[in-house]
């Protein structure tokens, strides 16, 4: 059974009306049709709520760097490839060359598509932020501790910079890759663009604390972010 849309005036306003027709006995539901660009259509089902449910994405690198000490980018001369993320000092004779070799706390930069990361988690909840990192080196065998910071820099960069240094500490072996969780907050900042890349900086001349990372010419062994949101 189908009838003409039904409207009445409730608190001064037209508000859509439901219509009941008896049925062996009872008073069911009818069905509402109404005229829509000349045909009749039935009335739109309601729209379930909306539930927010959890995702997982993951970013690769798009730019990685090696930087000297004094903040220069490295070039083709130095001894590590310049695309590899580098931290720590190396150096234990003063005669070695400086093209090759740096006497100081020498940094690395990994960049991601932060547009892309905001337009992703916009209006997220950040439940799980990971960057993951491919030792290759350290200056002992028996491997080291990776320092990592954030920046909030755009694009490559002739010059490091770094907005927080030392977020997490993680003891790495030598040639191992390793999902390395940061704090929510990191994942915020990177929503909120205040973020838009991490950081390696040993942030000491320990030997301990040297070592370079996999860059973005180094396939599936490149940095990577994964952020587990709700939204």
């Amino acid at each position: 059974m189908s009838y003409a849309q039904v409207k009445f005036r409730k608190n001064g306003q037209w508000v859509d009306g439901k219509v009941y027709y008896r049925k062996n006995g009872q008073w069911v539901k009818g069905k509402v049709n109404f005229r829509k660009n000349g045909q009749w259509v039935g009335e739109e089902p309601p729209k379930p709520a909306y539930v927010p449910s959890q995702h997982t994405k993951v970013w690769d690198a798009t730019w990685t760097a090696g930087y000297w000490s004094w903040g220069a980018a490295k070039g083709w001369s130095a001894k590590v490839s310049p695309n590899k993320p580098i931290q720590g000092c190396y150096v234990t004779d003063p005669a070695r060359a400086w093209d090759q070799y740096d006497r100081g706390d020498e940094g690395g930069m990994i960049g991601f598509d932060d547009g892309d990361i905001r337009r992703t988690l916009s209006g997220a909840r950040i439940d799980r932020i990971e960057v993951y990192l491919y030792a290759e080196h350290w200056y002992y065998y028996n491997g080291g501790t990776a320092i990592i910071g954030t920046h909030n820099a755009g694009g490559w960069q002739s010059h490091f910079s770094e907005a927080n240094h030392g977020v997490v500490r993680r003891a790495m072996g030598r040639q191992q890759g390793m999902w390395i969780q940061l704090p929510n907050w990191v994942g915020d900042n990177f929503k909120n663009n205040l973020l838009k890349g991490i950081t390696v900086k040993a942030g000491t001349t320990n030997h301990s604390y040297y070592g370079y990372f996999s860059g973005t010419n180094d396939g599936d062994r490149k940095p990577k972010l994964r952020i587990t949101y709700t939204k």
